[in-house]
């Protein structure tokens, strides 16, 4: 069974309490340490109504859990992080770090910050917190517990080069959860009809150092992606690669899309762009995500790479997902391109763009519909 992530509910209170305690038992702490931790510490439904509590589980099962909060103006708060003991070396604490982080950027938060097990410092300075102060153990006497905090780096860089090629490895994560991602996909059709399997590419492996892109992506199915983005994005060596259109207006404005209500992304707020598919795929068998761009460009909005002058090529790295965005420079207005981009998707078959949403200054992004990647392009490009 495929291991999930999950919000959690009043209800799971008793089983993340028992993980609470095995996990900590797992320390070796002597029986009456672990007694008077067990009489202290518990996880009541008050403490899953107060912070952001997420649960791994797999076949319905709990085997972990995180809760965060937000702390200061700046910083999240890692309260919880705990992987049930049969759990551990799973890669599932990595995984719960990973969603904070994503979840910290989701409200502009620039840090997290800790109080870390004695055993645990290492782990943590494994994904680059670093210890500020410490304080004594109670559990541990003679020992220190590190508080710690990390600091997220920016996430929209300027990219030179992209060198991407197709693997002829398939995803692990679908091979192995084929029966549950075609039932979810099922589901799926019954909320939304127009849900079509088409075959895309799943970035499974990437490198970026000064300004290079490099990587390979596997083909896979959209049902798969579905489940995967659905799930929490579980397999975490994984990654939604897909390109974005960014249209920026004479008047230094950009236009994102409102996608429409039959997609599976209704409501959002982005830049046109979408998925890999396998026309993207050359004789040659590399990835050309500039021609993608330039394809759902002109399909959601009419407009074509020819006709604008393009500008700055970036990566944006919001948690699982990662937008290689074309800029593109317009000698019309925002308003003259706001009406031509809706007339244009409302006379097309697919319909993807419900709206348009004009960003012309930082006020603009305070919708909570932008989504992160579009959000922090926007404050890239936009003047301060």
């Amino acid at each position: 069974m495929p291991l999930k992530l999950r919000s959690a509910t009043p209800a799971d209170a008793l089983d993340l309490t028992g993980i609470l305690h095995r996990a900590k038992a797992s320390w070796g702490y002597p029986e009456a340490k672990m007694t008077e931790f067990m009489e202290a510490w518990s996880i009541h439904e008050t403490t899953i109504r107060a912070l952001e509590m997420t649960v791994a589980e797999q076949d319905g099962i709990p085997l972990a859990f995180s809760g965060v909060t937000k702390e200061g103006e700046d910083t999240l708060l890692v309260d919880f992080l705990f992987v049930d003991p049969e759990a551990q070396g799973k890669g599932i604490g990595n995984l719960l770090l990973k969603r904070a982080e994503d979840f910290a950027r989701q409200k502009k938060l620039s840090r997290l910050s800790l109080e870390s097990d004695f055993h645990a410092g290492a782990f943590y300075e494994k994904h680059g917190f670093r210890t500020m102060a410490t304080r004594p153990s109670e559990m541990s006497p003679g020992k220190d517990i590190p508080l710690m905090e990390k600091v997220l780096p920016p996430c929209v860089h300027r990219v030179s080069k992209i060198d991407l090629t197709i693997s002829d490895r398939p995803w692990r994560f679908e091979t192995e959860n084929s029966a549950e991602i075609a039932e979810h996909f099922k589901e799926a059709q019954k909320r939304i009809a127009l849900l079509w399997n088409g075959r895309t590419l799943k970035l499974t492996g990437y490198e970026f150092q000064n300004g290079i892109f490099s990587g390979h992506c596997s083909e896979s199915s959209y049902a798969a992606h579905l489940a995967w983005r659905d799930w929490g994005a579980p397999d975490a060596s994984a990654f939604n690669l897909f390109g974005s259109a960014i249209i920026r207006s004479s008047d230094g404005a950009l236009l994102y899309g409102v996608m429409g209500g039959h997609t599976a992304t209704a409501g959002m707020i982005c830049p046109p762009g979408g998925n890999l598919d396998l026309n993207d795929i050359t004789p040659d068998g590399r990835v050309d995500v500039i021609s993608a761009i330039d394809r759902e460009l002109e399909e959601e909005t009419g407009l074509t790479g020819e006709t604008l002058t393009r500008a700055e090529l970036l990566a944006a790295f919001d948690g699982p997902r990662i937008s290689i965005a074309q800029v593109f420079d317009c000698t019309e207005r925002a308003d003259d391109l706001c009406q031509h981009m809706i007339e244009h998707s409302m006379a097309s078959e697919e319909q993807e763009l419900a709206d348009i949403r004009i960003i012309r200054s930082r006020t603009d992004l305070e919708d909570p519909a932008i989504v992160p990647f579009a959000r922090e392009i926007a404050e890239y490009l936009l003047p301060q």
